[in-house]
């Protein structure tokens, strides 16, 4: 499973992105460039990644550096992918 592609997906469905998440690079900044981004999109993204890679997210995991840039959202599914 590719992890960019998959964050591109998951980025796709929650932000309401459409088209737009073929263009994202890894150095795509997230949190702060999107107005859909909040509170609410983090859970989803979240519990997307679970469903997708099998494996459970912590609380503890959750930090605004994961929510950076979709760099740093795509190595995050790497680590989950193993």
């Amino acid at each position: 499973m590719d992890a960019l592609q998959l964050a591109k997906d998951i980025l796709r469905a929650n932000l309401q992105l459409g088209d737009k998440a073929d263009s994202l690079k890894r150095e795509t900044p997230l949190m702060g460039s999107f107005p859909e981004f909040n509170s609410l999109t983090v859970v989803g993204i979240v519990t997307a990644i679970e469903e997708q890679t099998g494996c459970s997210v912590s609380d503890t995991e959750i930090t605004a550096e994961l929510f950076e840039t979709v760099g740093t959202l795509v190595a995050f599914i790497e680590s989950k992918l193993g």
